[in-house]
């Protein structure tokens, strides 16, 4: 059997390294980040991390806000059957999802069964900001 000081110096690498490949993916996430900023704007994409990092996947998902038309579409099928709105806010978050590619976000979702739900709340909180800063120009 492992010694307490043992176990403690193998838990501490074993966190270090951890720790390394977290900060090197998070490096590749936020030049994805700023690219996206850059192209659709700031204020117009959000990341949502998740609880915590697995390695081979991204540290956060990035969302964009929703067009004019996309929220038409959520509203109406809302509006049709309000019992939709678990498929209306599936499909929003899977138009909106801008980072990371379909088949990583894919495995995102297996890891963190949540996320998909937060990303299509955080479009729409994207689009309600957007419509206050309309109203406010």
């Amino acid at each position: 059997m492992a010694s307490i000081k043992e176990i403690e110096e193998r838990r501490a690498k074993r966190k270090e390294a951890h720790e390394a490949e977290r900060a090197a993916q998070y490096a590749l996430d936020l030049e994805a980040l700023d690219a996206l900023e850059v192209e659709h704007g700031d204020g117009r994409v959000s990341s949502l991390t998740p609880e915590s990092f697995v390695p081979g996947l991204p540290t956060f998902a990035v969302v964009r806000v929703p067009s004019a038309l996309e929220m038409k579409r959520f509203r109406d099928k809302v509006r049709r059957d309000p019992k939709s709105t678990g498929e209306g806010l599936d499909e929003l978050a899977a138009v909106c999802i801008v980072y990371p590619d379909r088949e990583t976000y894919e495995r995102m979702r297996v890891a963190f069964p949540g996320m998909h739900d937060s990303i299509a709340n955080r479009a729409v909180k994207l689009a309600e900001a957007k419509t206050e800063a309309e109203k406010k120009a």
